[in-house]
């Protein structure tokens, strides 16, 4: 199952340009790759307590 999310048209430009840069087929490519490299990171991360704090050091929670 495919889900569409909105960006905005600044930040889009950005993706596409380095994600070209990269050598990645398209953006959503790319897209796709970085959320994947980041949720590996924060799931094996030790303990909630290190999930919370770096949720909190990239500003998803206060």
């Amino acid at each position: 199952m495919a889900v569409k999310i909105k960006l905005e048209k600044d930040l889009y430009e950005r993706v596409r340009k380095i994600a070209e840069a990269a050598g990645y087929s398209t953006p959503d490519e790319f897209i796709v790759h970085m959320i994947e490299k980041e949720l590996s990171a924060l799931e094996s991360t030790d303990g909630d307590e290190d999930v919370t704090d770096r949720l909190r050091g990239l500003g998803y929670i206060e």
